[in-house]
């Protein structure tokens, strides 16, 4: 007989493992939800980071980018989607906001985007949504300009809050 033992015979043994160990995380954390708004990445909210914008960029008087909030940009958008749960936030019982930054281009797409704060199990999901997005081109001075904004989703085992966009939230 065979001391060894082939790789089918462990994958049930794998899950089992896998289970068992999120059975033992939720009891020890009397199954606790996790929520984090402390940024993972100190980054500040009005760095334009590794999104460098080609061509004028919407500026105020003073030549400095401005940067729209989520409201604006969702008054703006002409195409939206909502980040999804991802699965192992939604085992470990995640909730809590990410916020990205984004470029958008002078045709209104969005070119850039890039995690500031929120917890890493969700930036993924987040950073997926935000490139789905698309807006309304902007002018400035009569030119198409390109913009920055900061785009904050929302994560949550609640229900659908009566004011909240579909478009920036997560439910499971």
């Amino acid at each position: 007989m065979s001391s060894s033992v082939s790789l089918i015979s462990m994958r049930p043994i794998s899950r089992s493992l896998l289970i068992l160990t999120l059975m033992l995380t939720f009891a020890l954390s009397d199954i606790a939800q996790i929520t984090s708004e402390a940024p993972a990445v100190p980054v500040p909210l009005d760095s334009v980071g590794s999104c460098k914008a080609e061509g004028p960029v919407f500026a105020d008087k003073g030549g400095k980018p401005v940067w729209l909030e989520t409201d604006s940009l969702l008054k703006r958008a002409t195409h939206c989607a909502a980040p999804k749960m991802p699965a192992m936030a939604q085992l470990a019982r995640i909730e809590g906001q990410v916020t990205v930054n984004i470029l958008v281009d002078r045709k209104g797409g969005v070119a850039c985007v890039y995690f500031i704060r929120g917890h890493p199990l969700l930036a993924a999901s987040a950073i997926d949504a935000a490139k789905d997005w698309a807006f309304q081109p902007m002018k400035q001075g009569g030119k198409s300009v390109s913009f920055y904004g900061h785009l904050t989703f929302r994560f949550s085992t609640a229900h659908t809050e009566k004011n909240e966009n579909p478009c920036t939230v997560a439910h499971w």
